[in-house]
């Protein structure tokens, strides 16, 4: 949704949302808070499979780009001066 808003027509969509849009964020204030307002409507256990579900999906994003998938337009153009600094694209998987 990033932004977009909404629910997703789940239950609780809104908290989880704004929960997920944090982790990926690494934002700790909004975290902090998205953690609480969904532990407070779902509960330990359902709070427990949301942070399951999106610790892999931040998991599957680390494994891909480890493995060297191409990543997207805007993440090579804002990771430029960082490889070059770095000199990442000089190894043969860049």
């Amino acid at each position: 949704m990033r932004g977009g808003g909404g629910d997703g027509g789940i239950e609780h969509g809104d908290l989880l949302v704004e929960f997920a849009e944090a982790v990926v964020d690494r934002d700790d204030h909004r975290l902090d808070r998205a953690r609480t307002a969904l532990l407070a409507a779902v509960g330990p256990t359902g709070f427990a499979d949301a942070a399951g579900t999106a610790a892999s999906f931040v998991a599957v994003v680390r494994v891909a780009d480890a493995t060297g998938i191409p990543f997207e337009d805007q993440k090579h153009e804002a990771t430029r001066a960082l490889r070059a600094e770095l000199g990442i694209d000089a190894f043969d998987a860049a």
